[in-house]
Formats: C-alpha cells, sequence, structure tokens
C-alpha cells in the first residue's frame, strides 16, 4: 500500500514537471540506447562471422599455395614445386588417420560464351569431395561426383551470382544449358546456392558465387593447363575431430615444408583457430562496449542527481508539511529514491527499444545483420536500475535529513 501511494506521487510529480523529467531520462536513454544499438549490430556481425566461418568446416585444414613472382620461380623451382597432390600422398603417408580430401586449382576464364556480365567468372578445377569439405550446397541440379573426374566428364556447376547474371533466375532452366569455356563445350548438372562473402578469410567463401566449378582432370585438359610452379590452389584435409584440427594443424606445417625443403609457398588455414580468434576479439570489443555504456550511464546518473537535487529545493515545504502531519524521515528518503528509481527504470526501457529500433533500422539501411544482444541488454538495463539506486540515494538522504521546522518556514 505505501509502494503504491509513493508510485503515485512520483508519477504525478513526473506530470507535473515534465520538461524536467524529459532531461532526467535523457541521459538514461543515450546511455542505454547507445550500447544496446551498437551490439545489436555487433552481436549480429559475430553471428555472420561465424556462420561463414564455421561453413569453411570447423575440423577441416585448408593448405593454400601462396603466389610466387615469376622471377623466383627459377630459383625455387629445384627445391619445390608448389603445392600439389603428392602433398596429400605424403601427408596420408605419415598420417593414415587422416579422413577426407579434396583439392582446387583457381585460374581466370578464358574464350566463353557467357554472357558479359559475367565476365569476371573464375575456373575451379575441383575434385568432388570440395562441396562436401567447403559447405558447398546446390540449391539445383547436383553436385560434382568422383565419376564425372574418373571419366573426364565435361559437366560444370555454376556459382549462384553467376548463374542469375549470365541465364536469370530460374535455376530449373540452367540445368541442362551447354556453355562454351575455352574451346570446349560443357553441360550446367547443378546450380550453387549463394555463399556469403567474408573479405578477411584467406578463403573467402563468397568466391563461389562467380565460379564455374568443373571435374579437375576436364579443367586441367581442356580450359587450363596445370601452371609451371605449382599443380593446385588449396588443399583441404579433414581431421576426426574438432579438438585434434589446431593440433593437426601444427604437424601437418612440418611434413609440407620438407617436402617443400623450407620453400615457404604455402600456408595452412584452419578455420577453427580463425573462429577463436573472432569471438576473443569480439570479447573484448564487448568488453569496451560495456565500459563505454558505464560511462554514459554514468554521466546519466550525475545528471539524475542534479535533478533530483534541485527537485528537492523546490520542494522543501512539501517535505516539511509530510513531516508536520506524521511522515517519517525514512518515508521521505524512499519517496525520493523510488522517483529516482522510476525515472532510471523507465530510462533504460525506454533506451533499450530505442537502441533495437535503431540498430535495425541501421540493418535494413546498410544490409546488416542485426541480433538482439540479451546479455548486453540485461547488463545495460540492470545498470541503469542500479545507477537510480546509487544517485538516488544521497539526494533521498539529504532530504530525509532536512529539518521540518525550517521545512515550513521556508515555505
Amino acid at each position: 500500500m505505501i509502494l503504491r501511494m509513493q508510485l503515485r506521487r512520483s508519477l504525478g510529480q513526473f506530470r507535473t514537471h515534465p520538461l524536467r523529467t524529459s532531461l532526467a531520462l535523457l541521459g538514461m536513454v543515450l546511455g542505454v540506447g547507445s550500447v544496446v544499438g551498437m551490439m545489436s549490430i555487433g552481436e549480429g556481425a559475430q553471428q555472420e562471422i561465424v556462420a561463414n566461418i564455421e561453413a569453411l568446416g570447423g575440423n577441416v585444414i585448408h593448405i593454400k599455395a601462396k603466389p610466387i613472382a615469376d622471377e623466383r620461380i627459377a630459383e625455387l623451382v629445384n627445391d619445390s614445386r608448389g603445392l600439389s597432390r603428392e602433398d596429400l600422398r605424403a601427408l596420408r603417408s605419415t598420417f593414415p588417420g587422416l579422413g577426407r580430401a579434396a583439392w582446387a586449382r583457381i585460374s581466370s576464364l578464358g574464350v566463353t560464351d557467357l554472357p558479359s556480365t559475367a565476365y569476371n567468372a573464375q575456373i575451379v578445377a575441383a575434385s568432388a569431395g570440395l562441396f562436401d569439405l567447403h559447405r558447398l550446397k546446390v540449391k539445383a541440379g547436383r553436385p560434382l561426383i568422383e565419376l564425372d573426374d574418373r571419366y573426364g566428364r565435361r559437366v560444370v556447376v555454376l556459382g549462384a551470382d553467376l548463374a542469375k547474371n549470365a541465364f536469370g533466375d530460374d535455376d530449373a532452366q540452367i540445368v541442362g544449358r551447354r556453355i562454351r569455356l575455352g574451346y570446349a563445350y560443357f553441360e550446367v548438372v547443378g546450380v550453387l546456392a549463394h555463399k556469403a562473402s567474408v573479405r578477411d578469410l584467406p578463403l573467402d567463401p563468397g568466391l563461389y558465387n562467380q565460379a564455374v566449378i568443373v571435374p579437375f582432370d576436364a579443367a586441367i585438359e581442356e580450359i587450363a593447363p596445370v601452371d609451371a610452379y605449382k599443380e593446385i590452389d588449396v588443399l583441404s584435409v579433414e581431421v576426426e575431430s574438432l579438438e585434434q584440427t589446431l593440433a593437426a594443424k601444427l604437424a601437418v606445417g612440418p611434413v609440407i615444408r620438407a617436402r617443400h625443403k623450407g620453400v615457404e609457398d604455402f600456408e595452412l588455414v584452419a578455420p577453427e583457430e580463425i573462429l577463436q580468434q573472432k569471438r576473443a576479439t569480439q570479447a573484448i570489443l564487448n568488453l569496451v562496449l560495456i565500459s563505454i555504456a558505464a560511462i554514459s550511464l554514468l554521466v546519466g546518473g550525475i545528471g539524475v542527481m542534479n535533478i533530483m537535487l534541485a527537485n528537492i529545493m523546490e520542494r522543501i515545504s512539501e517535505i516539511g508539511l509530510r513531516r508536520a502531519i506524521g511522515a517519517s524521515r525514512a518515508d521521505i528518503r524512499d519517496q525520493f529514491l523510488v522517483e529516482s528509481v522510476i525515472i532510471c527504470f523507465a530510462g533504460g526501457a525506454i533506451g533499450v527499444v530505442l537502441g533495437y529500433a535503431g540498430s535495425f533500422a541501421v540493418g535494413v539501411a546498410f544490409d546488416l545483420q542485426v541480433a538482439f544482444a540479451w546479455e548486453a541488454t540485461l547488463i545495460a538495463f540492470g545498470l541503469s536500475v542500479i545507477t537510480g539506486l546509487t544517485f538516488g540515494l544521497w539526494p533521498a538522504l539529504r532530504a530525509s535529513a532536512i529539518n521540518p521546522v525550517e521545512a515550513l518556514l521556508h515555505g
């Protein structure tokens, strides 16, 4: 009953002084809203990056060939012939427990009858296992299979963007078409689902959106012969479990390096390692954002305290009258403390709503993924309530300490 009366009296005060109440709310709204908005955008970006990294396969190690300048090839060729399928054979003889493997060679598209809008297409000469190890999904038709490579079939799978630019949106009409690559004709047997691009990854999943995936041997024979230095651009090897990925990466490096006689013409990419680095970076970013929010809420709390102190000076007569008719010091203290908590609670709630609304508006405007950052929201909202208690306590104690006689005389 007492709390209900205090709430009713507080709301009456807020309606009587809307400008003062709005100013007190503003600091809390901005503090909570800014952190919720930033964390929502950051969480969305983090989820997208994590999903794309996991799409590379958490228990897969990728060995990627480094580009070698033409003038250095003659110098290195006696020590290393670059990345090749022989490296896979060496790995299998050293580590019999290795799982599936896939390889690919990437080259620019030469002569073709694809439309000019597909000018940036790339030929990916790939083994059939690439679809599984690189998590490539086919939305129409079928992926490449081992029989395609074994029998040198002239078949291809088109990337999502390339297929759309070349033939439109009807994937069912694309499958079965014949296209010219180089001076040979190939049949389209499938169209890939779109892959999100992550530019800072050593292996960008978005590469396949503009690619023509061709069976490895058929591509080498009909379209682009093997380079003078390296046979393949990427070799992907599956390990038994996610926990073994980083240990396997450390073990694989020396084997390849020994085969290449110490020439650093390759790099190892472990998506699980990248994922851990991204999560660690995001954790630091979250801590920074929470710290910024704490500072914003501190400033907002100081504003609330100033407003409440000014409020006391205007209500000295009311305080004296309430004390004269029997209100205790605790009643006065609780009344002002409740008002402070209500302001911060309301400011936090409005800040959460505006923060989410603003983040989704930014996401729509700039095509960003946005996600609900529940932990950050609860922390920011909790801090706003704690701010109300902390910064409202001193004004409340000061109001309760006012001498009722002096308060009445002041009126």
